[in-house]
């Protein structure tokens, strides 16, 4: 995967302005974009990689049977585009309600541990999930309805010792990162909660898309 990778090729590929998937045609955003938009709280969004045929493996590997030695992999990708847009904070899609107790880890996390201690960005975790239903097992219309209420902005303690790093300020501009990008249910969802606390800018990163 690594030698497939190259930030000049994913920074010049024409993109839907609404969803960061990749375009066919020259008209700004995809059909689905055009018709019925989902995104609406978010700057732009950056998926890494196509989530079909062997990335699907892999995605499922690293995630599903826990081989974590993807874990720097993708943090070093991540690295290098958030780099290259000029953002330094980075604010995690929360994990479902008890899955860090059960499992050991959560994948999310992990990528912001290495891009926090390795690569020097800050980490700002005021959402949460507030469901643990798995969002995979529901169709399309189900995750849109579903997502109204799956995420929430963090108890105020939690919010207020999250922001110390900050000087108690939230920053102007944050980059939200999760891993695939589906429906684009969950990112708004987390987007518009990141809106309405005061970021003015919410850029995200995704490892995958599903196109």
């Amino acid at each position: 995967m690594k030698e497939h990778f190259s930030i000049e090729k994913l920074m010049q590929t024409e993109r839907c302005e609404c969803c960061g998937k990749e375009l066919v045609g020259l008209n700004g955003k995809c059909t689905k974009c055009r018709e019925k938009p989902v995104l609406t709280s978010t700057a732009r969004v950056i998926p890494l990689f196509s989530y079909r045929l062997w990335n699907k493996e892999i995605m499922f590997r690293w995630k599903m049977q826990g081989e974590r030695s993807f874990s720097p992999l993708f943090a070093g990708f991540m690295a290098q585009v958030l780099k290259k847009i000029g953002e330094t904070v980075i604010v995690p899609v929360p994990p479902r309600k008890g899955k860090i107790r059960k499992n050991g880890w959560d994948q999310i996390d992990e990528l912001c541990t290495f891009l926090t201690k390795r690569y020097g960005f800050k980490v700002l975790k005021i959402l949460e999930r507030n469901t643990s239903e798995q969002q995979k097992k529901l169709s399309r219309t189900e995750r849109l309805e579903h997502i109204k209420t799956a995420y929430s902005l963090c108890e105020k303690k939690v919010f207020e010792r999250a922001l110390k790093p900050f000087s108690g300020r939230l920053p102007q501009s944050v980059c939200l990162i999760d891993d695939v990008c589906t429906t684009g249910s969950t990112i708004e969802s987390c987007a518009a909660i990141l809106k309405e606390v005061g970021i003015e800018k919410v850029s995200v990163l995704t490892l995958f898309t599903v196109d």
